[in-house]
């Protein structure tokens, strides 16, 4: 086959360019530190990224889903311990108010103080976790309790104006748990208030009998609160365990993308300065080739 200076010429330009293309991919990973940039640098490669970090998208998802979780459920546990001393408290004021040695104006006295506990518990009912009340339900920017002795009102004196709404978050794929109560079932439901008014009104009446009869109410309202303690106590263990997992999954992902995606930055420098070489001396031998032809001279 006869080899004409066009061809030479092309030749060497498409040699020149395709060394150029090289030199210029492995700068691309210097730069970017990655070694793929774009799907056409190995497509099974970038889909195995890709997988890997949609992994990493839902790891990092459940894990502020568990955070946010922990979040609230520390604040509900912070007002359950409280509650659960007043409940202690108001207990002690019970049993010293059955007492038949007591005065009057002593059990008069005992009736404020309990009244001032239940104002005490409509506090603590209403705590609120990053503007949110959690207590209210699904109402989480409702108060959830009021009192005022007006039509309706419950228990002594204190109205819910939240709802029965469960909070769940999603901590594992399909798993989900509740991580909220409601102050209808804290306080309500469990005989909570109730107990507390009675307690109230037998100080007031100087009614030693019906004293005694509150006892037994406060101390059934304490054990529920310590259930809903325990339950929730339990949720945030899991959710303690679940967090370490995600954080062991998180770097195991992370690890293997890694391997995939991240270059050695010595073999590719190396690389690099080898396709420098070879576009330069591409150039240099290019330059020599295509010297002026007779023809050249001839026009």
């Amino acid at each position: 086959m006869r080899i004409t200076h066009q061809m030479v010429k092309n030749s060497v330009i498409s040699n020149i360019q395709n060394n150029l293309q090289n030199m210029s991919r492995f700068q691309d990973m210097l730069s970017s530190g990655k070694s793929v940039s774009k799907p056409s640098d190995g497509p099974l490669k970038v889909a195995r990224i890709m997988g890997y970090n949609s992994a990493l998208q839902q790891v990092e998802q459940h894990s502020r889903n568990i955070e946010a979780s922990r979040s609230w459920l520390n604040t509900t546990e912070d007002a359950l311990h409280h509650i659960t001393e007043v409940l202690q408290r108001a207990q002690e004021l019970a049993v010293r108010g059955a007492s038949e040695t007591l005065s009057p104006q002593a059990r008069e006295a005992i009736g404020q103080e309990v009244d001032e506990l239940i104002n005490v518990l409509v506090q603590f009912g209403n705590t609120n976790y990053a503007g949110r009340y959690i207590f209210s339900g699904h109402l989480t920017t409702t108060r959830p309790l009021k009192r005022d002795f007006a039509a309706g009102a419950g228990a002594a004196g204190v109205s819910y104006a939240g709802d029965r709404g469960s909070i769940n978050w999603e901590v594992a794929p399909n798993v989900t748990v509740r991580g909220n109560l409601t102050a209808d079932e804290l306080f309500f439901s469990s005989g909570l208030l109730a107990g507390m008014e009675k307690l109230a009104q037998a100080m007031f009446n100087n009614d030693t009998t019906a004293a005694a009869n509150s006892i037994h109410s406060l101390q059934q309202a304490g054990e529920r609160v310590l259930n809903k303690r325990a339950g929730l106590g339990a949720i945030s263990n899991g959710l303690e365990l679940s967090a370490e997992s995600f954080t062991t999954q998180k770097i195991n992902f992370t690890r293997l993308r890694s391997q995939l995606e991240d270059i050695d930055f010595t073999e590719t420098m190396m690389n690099f300065a080898v396709m420098q070489t070879i576009y330069k001396a591409s150039l240099s031998s290019g330059a020599r080739i295509m010297q002026p032809s007779l023809l050249d001279f001839l026009r």
